[in-house]
């Protein structure tokens, strides 16, 4: 696995159950770069934590996946676990 996908992962391992929702919800509706699009809300759904970073990389590459998920933990409050990612990034 690449450095940036056990970041992601070790993140998203990080949150709890109902934070992992609120993060889910908050990736549907997070804007994206140019010549991306959103996950769909249905693919979404019962991903853990591995599934969910598997998503992240295939629909985004490393790079851009790292990216979006520290914002949406900014957005979500959680500054130190973002930090924490975008170092590696």
């Amino acid at each position: 696995m690449g450095k940036k996908r056990d970041a992601i992962l070790e993140a998203l391992e990080n949150l709890t159950p109902d934070e992992l929702k609120k993060f889910k919800l908050k990736l549907g509706a997070a804007p994206l770069r140019e010549g991306f699009r959103n996950i769909p809300r249905g693919a979404l759904g019962q991903l853990d934590a591995v599934d969910l970073t598997d998503k992240l990389v295939s629909f985004y590459c490393e790079d851009y996946g790292a990216e979006l998920t520290a914002v949406v933990l900014r957005d979500m409050g959680m500054q130190e676990e973002a930090a924490r990612l975008q170092g590696v990034a």
